[in-house]
């Protein structure tokens, strides 16, 4: 598909003590470090799939929402290689890319699904 050309995709495995964060991180990154979409993988196996257009759904006032990360992506991984595991204090974190179709897979297996038909 088209749309994919301006994006890149990322997985980032955290190993850390807290149980209340994700411990995989799926990012969609566009080429100004904008970050329309991400699915949050907690340790007990649920997700949370976050899409910028939930939030500008939410109201007129609200200022529209353009990424779901503070800053651009790129600077806040610029000192992670790819695949390679960053130590800082009990926490590890590895950014790894991914292809676009990995992303969708992931984003459609655990966005509600359609209501199914009677038959």
């Amino acid at each position: 598909m088209f749309q994919h050309m301006s994006f890149s995709y990322y997985r980032c495995d955290w190993i850390h003590p807290e149980n209340e964060e994700p411990v995989i991180v799926y990012y969609e990154v566009d080429i100004t470090g904008d970050v329309p979409r991400l699915i949050d993988v907690f340790a007990d196996g649920h997700r949370q799939c976050m899409s910028v257009a939930d939030f500008t759904a939410l109201g007129r006032e609200m200022r529209r929402i353009t990424s779901l990360v503070e800053g651009s992506f790129y600077d806040g991984i610029a000192g992670l290689m790819d695949g390679i595991f960053f130590e800082e204090g009990q926490d590890r974190i590895s950014m790894t890319r991914i292809a676009a179709d990995r992303f969708e897979i992931e984003w459609q297996a655990y966005r509600p699904p359609p209501p199914d038909r009677l038959h």
